[in-house]
Order: structure tokens, then C-alpha cells, then sequence
């Protein structure tokens, strides 16, 4: 059993490093992105990031806890992605 807990802290780690250099494309996307929308779509990107890397966390430190804070924050971003969306409908449909 300490070789299958050892395979996942290290397995844990690894996505975890593979996840922040994944965090450079989506936020050069969000300071250049030429339109409102790929800024809201780099953003929704880096949400999802992060929320892969807080389940790296749980796994790594075994705190079952932060499982519901993964879990209101997903709530929260597709919510506000669906809110922003729906903004930028009815804007495009006003012009």
C-alpha cells in the first residue's frame, strides 16, 4: 500500500508542475486576446486550471475537505461563465 500512496503524491506533483506552465498560454491569451471573447474563454480556462490543480492538491495532501471547496468553485465559474455569456448575447443582439 505506502508504494500505491508514494506513486500518487509523486503522480500528484508531477500534474501539478504540467498545470502551472499550462497557466502561461491562458493568461498571454487573456492580456492580448484581440476580442472580449477569447478573454472570457482564456479566463474560463484558467479556472478550470486551477480547479485541476486544487484536485492535485487534495490528492497530494489527503484533506478531503477541500473536495467542497473544488466544488463551489466549479459551481461558481460555470455560472459566471454562463452569466458573461449571456451578456455578451444580449449586447451583440442591442447592436
Amino acid at each position: 500500500m505506502e508504494n500505491a500512496d508514494l506513486f500518487l503524491e509523486n503522480a500528484a506533483l508531477i500534474a501539478l508542475y504540467i498545470f502551472s506552465l499550462s497557466l502561461i498560454f491562458p493568461f498571454f491569451r487573456l492580456f492580448k486576446g484581440p476580442t472580449l471573447p477569447d478573454r472570457i474563454v482564456a479566463l474560463d480556462q484558467i479556472g478550470v486550471i486551477i480547479i485541476g490543480m486544487m484536485i492535485c492538491d487534495v490528492l497530494y495532501t489527503r484533506e478531503k475537505v477541500l473536495l467542497d471547496v473544488v466544488l463551489v468553485v466549479a459551481f461558481i465559474l460555470a455560472f459566471g461563465s454562463m452569466i458573461i455569456a449571456r451578456y455578451l448575447y444580449k449586447q451583440k443582439k442591442e447592436q
